[in-house]
């Protein structure tokens, strides 16, 4: 199981971890309005009625800032870019299916091979 945090952890007590996922992969690191009228609404749309209903009796009507899609912690994010580039993946497939920057992931990719180089030496001149 993932390891869940803030906010992320307290939607999915309340919600479950798949309708979390749901719900942040959609529309997360945005502010979402929970409405008084569930029925039809977005929100049941994503994360299905019931879901919305618990959001709304635990939240009450209003906006609600979500954290980012991947709101599992910095460390989860990072082992995972780590493990796509290992498999050879790109730079834009990593940062999407993480939810970081292109640059974030850049900086992954140095910092693995400066660690490849450190376990090799240094020649001293």
């Amino acid at each position: 199981m993932t390891e869940w945090f803030g906010l992320a952890a307290e939607l999915v007590d309340l919600i479950g971890e798949p309708a979390t996922m749901k719900l942040l992969a959609a529309r997360g690191g945005t502010e979402i309005t929970i409405p008084q009228r569930i029925g039809g609404s977005q929100l049941a749309g994503i994360v299905g009625h019931d879901a919305a209903m618990r959001m709304a009796e635990h939240f009450g009507a209003g906006k609600l800032v979500l954290p980012t899609g991947s709101a599992r912690g910095a460390g989860g994010r990072r082992a995972e870019a780590m493990r796509l580039l290992k498999k050879g993946h790109s730079l834009s497939e990593v940062a999407l299916a993480c939810g970081l920057h292109t640059r974030t992931i850049t900086n992954y990719r140095r910092q693995m091979r400066v660690g490849d180089d450190a376990r090799q030496g240094r020649w001293e001149f």
